[in-house]
């Protein structure tokens, strides 16, 4: 009685022993165990890479096979998208860098002692809809609010990703070049401890770039969290108009 209840729940799960190996919903396993998700390999032969996409597998070796039927490492995953490594660490969003701790598990590798996540934005035509994020995803920037014919005259922003609304403690040095806007190649300095809120674009400070040789240099510090951030900002005049005017953008997380 035992022997045929055994037989009726295997066969209600859809699991079939062949040669030693264990398939569930295939009768063609490629390993020891084979789950085939999709129910969509042949009979006979060899799963194509299409069929395999959907399948997982442990083999005899104990190698874990995602989307792939043949690992050939401990853990061996196959996302079918080139450039996509199909693995997601959903408590470590957006982490540039990667570590183990002491007992091998596997942490970011940011930390207030070490580490630095650094995002760019090459010279383009400034557009306020460019936005460089920092590594951590926390932390956002962009050049806005400027004179659509002159490319001139914008702020540089900041936006808070996530959080409770809070204090920033906000640097800026700005190095002018040649006579644009009458800094005389001089250097300006302010300082400002705004409130930001989550999700709300905000003016790093009042500086307005006004010239199309000017290079900013902000330290932005996040009072609750430690986190400082480097932002490296330019306005550069490429040609001999105004069409040659280009933002650059670097973000620095440390």
């Amino acid at each position: 009685m035992k022997k045929k209840a055994i037989s009726m729940l295997i066969l209600m799960i859809g699991l079939t022993k062949t040669s030693a190996q264990i398939g569930i919903n295939t009768p063609n396993p490629q390993a020891q165990f084979h789950i085939d998700g999709a129910k969509d390999n042949p009979t006979t032969g060899v799963p194509t890479a299409v069929q395999q996409a959907n399948d997982i597998v442990v083999t005899n070796q104990g190698r874990l096979g995602v989307g792939i039927d043949t690992p050939t490492n401990n853990i061996d995953v196959d996302s079918g998208i080139d450039e996509t490594s199909g693995i997601r660490m959903r408590r470590l969003p957006s982490v540039t860098t990667l570590a183990t701790d002491a007992n091998g598990n596997v942490i970011s590798g940011a930390s207030e002692t070490a580490g630095v996540s650094v995002t760019k934005q090459r010279l383009i035509v400034p557009n306020s809809n460019v936005v460089v994020t920092s590594g951590s995803g926390k932390y956002s920037f962009r050049y806005a609010g400027y004179n659509a014919t002159t490319l001139l005259n914008g702020t540089w922003q900041i936006r808070l990703n996530d959080g409770a609304t809070r204090q920033f403690m906000i640097w800026d040095v700005e190095f002018g070049g040649g006579t644009d806007s009458g800094v005389n190649a001089a250097v300006y300095r302010q300082r400002t401890t705004p409130t930001l809120i989550p999700g709300t674009w905000v003016n790093l400070d009042s500086n307005i770039a006004g010239g199309s040789q000017e290079y900013n240099i902000y330290h932005v510090y996040d009072s609750a969290t430690g986190t400082i951030i480097r932002f490296t900002c330019t306005l550069s005049n490429m040609g001999t108009t105004t069409a040659g005017i280009r933002e650059a953008m670097i973000v620095e997380e440390f």
